[in-house]
């Protein structure tokens, strides 16, 4: 028996068990933290699963700096693997670091194969960084239909919002430098990210929700920084079509979407 493996993909489901209810036990955290520490130093196997395994834990105690170095950790020894890309993938989206979680969900896609579950799962996360029109060619092909899920109902939506935001004209690029813009001034106020979503309403307009650990009071504080930040830099943030909000981290809730831990 392979008792790194098989420990590392047992700490791996925890961590993202903890991760995806929000129902994370910091003691755990930090035993399972010193056990993959203590893998990597000994030079065992499994040497970029338990980098992943790092990632979740720092994203779990809320150390965005720590999770994105063990993030480039990983994949530096699996640059191929989808199951570490994937992972690493949605990780990067909720941490704030949406151009990352494309370049990884593209990879994804591009070493898949014909493994539909896995092209599902970098659909999630282009959709969650903005990347509609990638996430619906994935979605919309017929050989992908089978790995959808209830979880999933968000895609109904997909074509409509990219009928919605041409409309606007508002492109990728511009998507893109509105949602930094946004991140970057949520950075500013000194708050961690610890959690995005995508809320869109039926007219096909979104909300975009950043979760910090902060009070309501606080987030409704920082989100006058994000509004000032777009009104600065931004001639016309299309607000008929996407807006930006922070939002206490305890009123998240978990999307109960799975990832793939066995290769």
């Amino acid at each position: 028996m392979n008792l790194p493996k098989l420990a590392t993909t047992e700490w791996l489901s925890e961590v993202i068990d903890m991760t995806i209810t929000t129902n994370g036990n910091a003691f755990r955290i930090r035993r399972i933290e010193r056990d993959a520490q203590a893998l990597l130093e000994r030079g065992a196997q499994q040497r970029e699963m338990c980098w992943l395994i790092l990632a979740f834990a720092a994203f779990l105690r809320g150390d965005r700096s720590q999770c994105i170095r063990c993030i480039e950790a990983a994949q530096a020894l699996a640059k191929h693997d989808v199951m570490i890309l994937g992972n690493a993938a949605s990780l990067l989206n909720n941490v704030g670091m949406p151009r990352l979680a494309v370049n990884y969900a593209r990879r994804v896609v591009a070493n898949a194969g014909d493994d539909a579950r896995f092209k599902v799962n970098a659909a999630r996360v282009l959709f969650g960084a903005l990347h509609f029109e990638d996430a619906a060619r994935i979605v919309l092909a017929q050989e992908n239909h089978s790995a959808l899920t209830e979880v999933d109902a968000f895609f109904v939506s997909i074509e409509g919002i990219v009928e919605r935001l041409q409309k606007s004209n508002v492109g990728i690029e511009l998507r893109l430098a509105l949602l930094e813009s946004a991140i970057a001034a949520i950075c500013e106020e000194d708050c961690v990210i610890r959690q995005t979503t995508v809320v869109v309403y039926p007219d096909h307009s979104m909300r975009y929700e950043l979760f910090v650990d902060q009070s309501a009071s606080r987030c409704a504080s920082v989100n006058c920084a994000i509004a000032d930040t777009l009104t600065e830099r931004f001639e016309n943030a299309h607000p008929e079509a996407i807006t930006f909000a922070c939002r206490p981290f305890a009123s998240y809730i978990p999307a109960g979407l799975s990832i793939e831990v066995e290769r």
